[in-house]
């Protein structure tokens, strides 16, 4: 290929090049912020190992327990609110699959199919596994949704 055909491809396929650049940054800085988010945690690592003299398997256990944590602060805090709130809860569909969830404080969107929810309530946002969420909204979503096929 010459310089003049690969120049008249670019004019004639302007957008395409444009959205293939845009994909390549967008690729790049989630590359990019994976590896500073990798090199943080290692670095917290080594000085909890090197200064702090904790062993490589409490550094480890540190972050079970975090994550054990988060997960009870999940359970004590949004399941018992959105069980109380659920039985009122409006559920409304849209055509591309997604669902929401809206009661007096709680809101919660997805998509059907996902294992992922988005729940805001009062100023917070939270991406959750909708297993979290509990049986409870999932039978309500399922109600919803039956009740929506029959109408």
């Amino acid at each position: 290929m010459t310089v003049e055909q690969v120049l008249q491809l670019v004019k004639d396929y302007w957008p395409v090049v444009i959205c293939i650049i845009i994909v390549i940054l967008l690729a790049q800085w989630v590359v990019r912020s994976l590896i500073r988010i990798i090199s943080l945690a290692v670095v917290i690592g080594v000085v909890l190992v090197l200064f702090f003299q904790f062993s490589p398997e409490e550094v480890i256990q540190m972050g079970r327990q975090a994550a054990v944590a988060t997960q009870e602060v999940v359970d004590k805090t949004i399941t018992p609110v959105l069980n109380g709130e659920l039985k009122d809860a409006d559920v409304t569909f849209q055509p591309d699959g997604s669902y929401e969830v809206k009661t007096a404080s709680i809101r919660i969107v997805g998509k059907k199919g996902e294992t992922k929810a988005t729940v805001y309530y009062k100023d917070d946002k939270w991406e959750v596994d909708i297993g979290q969420l509990g049986q409870m909204f999932q039978d309500r979503l399922g109600k919803a949704e039956l009740e929506e096929k029959t109408m």
